[in-house]
């Protein structure tokens, strides 16, 4: 059953992917799982290479120059903070509206804050008083513990964790099966890579590796 939390809005009847890659096909499986039955419909992604438009739907314009319509409901479909957050910035300012899809098999506290345009996939977890920020994406059996949070536009990867009362600011990411310890935070625009656990708090822009977390510039 869907998560009623997370409702279709009424006025929502044309639902377009921002991004037509490998997350963005995944995200169009998880629709109908979200919104069984629901009037609205998935129309095709946005994308600015038109030929990926294939068996899962056709590319019908460009993140960059599309006029969002009335009735238009978005799903970022992209798996890099800082393009994320660029193109939905580009959208919103055209008038656009990020829906936010919790898949059913996700396991969601009653007392977690999810902020619009949020994608939690299959078997995620955000336990109590947990808070996602704007167009967070929480990956498959991702987590993120009791009070603990996620700012704007972050990215945890399969099995990326959050410890209880853990913060990572915006543009964040986290790669596959990486940590952040109990009440440590992640400055703006860190990442922490593959199998890496950040056990001491991380500037912004700061790369983390290894296991316990070393701390390293960010290269462009």
């Amino acid at each position: 059953m869907p998560n009623r939390r997370f409702p279709l809005w009424p006025e929502c009847h044309r639902i377009l992917i921002v991004g037509a890659g490998g997350f963005g096909r995944e995200v169009r499986c998880w629709i109908r799982d979200a919104w069984p039955g629901e009037g609205a419909v998935f129309t095709g992604f946005l994308d600015a290479d038109a030929s990926r438009g294939g068996a899962h739907g056709p590319v019908v314009g460009d993140p960059a120059s599309y006029q969002p319509m009335p009735g238009d409901g978005l799903l970022l479909g992209i798996g890099i903070p800082g393009v994320r957050r660029r193109l939905a910035e580009t959208l919103a300012a055209l008038g656009g509206r990020f829906l936010t899809l919790v898949h059913p098999t996700a396991v969601v506290a009653p007392s977690a804050v999810i902020g619009e345009g949020a994608i939690v996939c299959p078997h995620g977890i955000v336990s109590a008083e947990a808070v996602l920020g704007r167009c967070v994406l929480l990956n498959y059996h991702a987590s993120v513990a009791h009070d603990a949070a996620v700012g704007d536009y972050g990215v945890l990867a399969p099995y990326a964790t959050l410890a209880g009362f853990a913060r990572v600011g915006a543009d964040v990411f986290l790669g596959l099966h990486a940590s952040v310890g109990p009440g440590r935070q992640v400055g703006d625009r860190s990442k922490v890579s593959a199998n890496s656990c950040a056990l001491a708090d991380v500037p912004a822009d700061t790369l983390v590796y290894g296991v316990p977390g070393r701390h390293g510039p960010l290269l462009s």
